[in-house]
């Protein structure tokens, strides 16, 4: 029966990929602002024969974007001259994590909750069509699950912290997953140990590798203090005053931006809290975002998001485009899969939840505290969203089997 099972989800995950890389023949890139973005940046470094950030331009960059995606667009520029060899590596790594997903389920909750967590995955519409941009959520999310498998399925954990703070490189949300880590090993200090010097040990290399590059010692992007004074109207004329000096390096205006938000909390400590209800819906309220992949003419538009925006979904209903319907069916089967996660909970079990948990906690704590909400924030939590809904369809079969074995 385990054999059957792990044939059913060879075969679908199988089916996963072959549609993703439809997909992507099919819709072509995707024009999201920061991959766009990513790939000017990528073009830029690369007539400057240099890594990202190229050391000629530590101070006019005005921040340290994500080091990842943008050095990744440039090794397949300078290995092909063109971005679609890393789109279809991204499209392969999305496939690759679906098959990581499905073991790491099966380690944490059985074989029983891993199927249906995996069939959940599958099913999700938001998870189509990720690999069609340079955008950074697809290559995070493939380092933190292959981090976290590395270490609870095979017991590699010094080496499963080392692919966890690659993910850092692509996404500066590493940080949250070490926590959840460390908190899953909590009755084990040495694995918990080792993870954490398997992802040090990562960092330090990273670092000092752009150290002797561009002289800063830089691991990840630093737009989180930028943000987060932006999000303030008090701050923001400051903040745009920073972004716009040429006198201080990316790591001198992160350290302005910094002072100038703490100084701000200080001074608006009500404001600051009353900012987080708005931040948590920001980045709840909506799942869309990964549905622009379908739009037919998503090269043309000024503003991509729009056709799938809750305000229009709302104008335009019941008078709705396929892939506006499409958002719609999306919404409603996300909806669901945040109550049956929350559901979950009843019956927590340190384990079986605490790792799933644990990554919901801590991301949306780090956004609420030093981040602001966007709905593209939630996406990778998506994956651990998904395994919590699963064992509590898992929980509903039993009880319902159970209950038909009584009457009977």
């Amino acid at each position: 029966m385990r054999k059957r099972i792990d044939n059913v989800a060879a075969a679908l995950i199988a089916l996963f990929a072959v549609a993703q890389v439809a997909i992507l023949w099919g819709f072509g890139y995707t024009p999201y602002p920061d991959s766009d973005g990513y790939i000017g940046l990528a073009r830029e470094c690369l007539q400057l024969k240099d890594a990202y950030p190229a050391a000629q331009l530590i101070c006019d960059y005005p921040f340290l974007w994500n080091l990842g995606p943008i050095n990744a667009a440039e090794c397949s520029l300078v290995l092909t001259g063109s971005i679609w060899p890393l789109l279809l590596f991204y499209t392969l790594l999305k496939a690759i994590t679906t098959v990581l997903f499905y073991s790491l389920a099966k380690k944490l909750c059985g074989q029983q909750v891993a199927i249906i967590a995996l069939i959940a995955y599958i099913l999700y519409p938001a998870n189509y069509g990720e690999g069609t941009s340079a955008l950074s959520e697809l290559p995070f999310m493939f380092f933190v699950i292959s981090g976290i498998h590395l270490a609870v399925v095979k017991r590699q954990t010094a080496f499963g912290g080392a692919l966890l703070a690659l993910a850092g490189y692509f996404r500066p949300m590493a940080l949250v997953f070490l926590a959840a880590m460390i908190f899953y090993y909590s009755k084990e200090w040495r694995k918990s140990a080792r993870f954490a010097a398997g992802f040090l040990a990562t960092v330090a290399i990273i670092g000092f590798a752009h150290k002797a590059q561009s002289g800063l010692f830089v691991y990840q992007a630093k737009t989180g203090w930028m943000a987060l004074a932006d999000y303030s109207t008090a701050s923001s004329p400051q903040s745009m005053a920073i972004r716009e000096r040429r006198d201080l390096d990316v790591a001198q205006k992160d350290s302005a931006w910094r002072a100038l938000t703490i100084d701000w909390i200080r001074r608006h400590p009500l404001e600051y809290l009353a900012q987080m209800p708005k931040k948590l819906v920001d980045t709840y309220a909506t799942d869309n975002v990964n549905l622009c992949t379908f739009l037919p003419d998503k090269r043309e538009r000024e503003y991509m998001y729009e056709p799938l925006s809750m305000n229009t979904l709302m104008r335009d209903f019941p008078r709705l485009s396929p892939v506006q319907w499409l958002a719609i069916a999306n919404l409603a089967y996300y909806y669901v899969l945040l109550l049956l996660a929350l559901l979950s909970l009843r019956g927590y079990r340190h384990g079986t939840h605490s790792l799933a948990v644990a990554a919901v906690v801590a991301g949306t704590a780090l956004l609420l505290l030093v981040g602001h909400g966007e709905a593209r924030f939630h996406i990778p939590f998506m994956p651990f969203i998904i395994l919590l809904a699963a064992i509590m369809i898992n929980r509903v079969i039993q009880k319902t089997i159970c209950f038909e074995k009584t009457l009977k």
